[in-house]
């Protein structure tokens, strides 16, 4: 497994901001992450979209991303986007013209990753978009379906986050029957929905291809519910390798924060080693 950290963002339900901060500019994250230990970066696409640099390829930014990634060794790992938990931009949506919004949004994100290197994209479903009825389900389906193909030519995952039970993600998954998308897990969002996280890893079994790591219900690892030992050794036991991507209060200090619930990820991890 590999360690990484958002990007900061701004969470609208909860009022709170979450992540590593950077010093004014998205390269400077890199170097901050190195210092930190992380080996990769979850980067955001809110919905200021058309005038992010990242989404829309302007300028220099996905170059100077790419070399920086290189040179610090420190992977942009993945693009999750914000802005799909908002009803107009669903690939789930009831509207045609929000389908085809969320198509080209997520096309476009596609492109980014292909450039700056990164494998995963999020598409989270919660919010006005929330997964909530079957015709909704079938719509995402059909969707994923036809951005499937632009994902494996561009050699990306499309990593889905929803408030589903894994026996649903499972079945959507399976329709789509491509291993260019899969499941994105969040032990603090399973946590609050009443899920059991083990339970839940399990019945997923290898369809999960990155991992939000937070507590519950501070989201601050070791101060909530979760039982971090648990949770990675099924992950471990199901095959997982990939990024355990911290999705952490960044508190005051998001550089002390981002610290903080690092070494507590990685001093459970290797307590798991040694037993």
């Amino acid at each position: 497994m590999k360690y990484g950290i958002m990007e900061n963002f701004w969470m609208h339900h909860s009022q709170n901001e979450y992540g590593l901060a950077s010093d004014g500019d998205r390269v400077s994250l890199f170097s901050k992450a190195k210092n930190l230990g992380f080996q990769g970066i979850e980067f955001g696409i809110d919905l200021n979209y058309r005038d992010d640099p990242l989404w829309t390829g302007d300028g220099d930014l996905r170059q100077a991303m790419k070399e920086t990634a290189q040179t610090t060794g420190v992977e942009a790992a993945s693009i999750c986007l914000h802005l799909l938990n908002y009803a107009e931009n669903s690939p789930a949506s009831d509207n045609a013209k929000y389908r085809q919004t969320a198509d080209e949004i997520i096309r476009k994100t596609i492109e980014a990753c292909a450039h700056i290197g990164a494998s995963v994209i999020l598409l989270p479903f919660f919010g006005t978009g929330e997964l909530k009825s079957e015709k909704q389900i079938q719509r995402l389906i059909g969707e994923m379906k036809k951005l499937a193909p632009v994902a494996e030519n561009a050699g990306v995952c499309l990593a889905l986050e929803t408030s589903l039970s894994a026996p649903d993600m499972v079945r959507i998954v399976d329709a789509v029957n491509s291993d260019r998308v899969q499941v994105y897990f969040d032990t603090g969002n399973a946590a609050v929905i009443g899920y059991d996280i083990v339970q839940e890893i399990e019945e997923l079994d290898g369809r999960i291809v990155q991992a939000h790591i937070k507590d519950s219900p501070s989201g601050t690892l070791g101060e909530g519910q979760i039982n971090f030992g648990t949770a990675v050794e099924a992950l471990k036991k199901v095959g997982f390798a990939g990024y355990l991507m911290l999705e952490t209060p960044s508190t005051d200090d998001s550089v002390a924060g981002a610290a903080k619930n690092l070494s507590y990820i990685r001093s459970v991890a290797e307590k798991l080693q040694k037993s």
